[in-house]
């Protein structure tokens, strides 16, 4: 769980500094609007970890889980 929650984290840090050194305009909007900013910034990623959970909640409910589970490995676990 954790191994997800820092993937996620680090994937929105990068999208934000993409957005944040590729447009001018918004810097000067971070300085002006700070709360709207860390509204947008917290509502984002309050939005990215919905939908991760929604497709987790998916793959259980579907039992899709299982059959991924029940995959076996194809590099396989002898040696060769």
């Amino acid at each position: 769980m954790f191994k997800i929650i820092i993937f996620y984290e680090i994937i929105f840090v990068t999208f934000w500094n993409i957005l944040y050194y590729s447009n001018s305009g918004i810097e000067n909007w971070f300085q002006e609007k700070i709360l709207t900013a860390i509204f947008v910034i917290l509502s984002t990623m309050a939005l990215g970890l919905t939908m991760i959970y929604v497709v987790i909640y998916t793959f259980r409910i579907s039992g899709l889980n299982k059959v991924l589970k029940s995959l076996k490995d194809p590099r396989g676990t002898g040696k060769q």
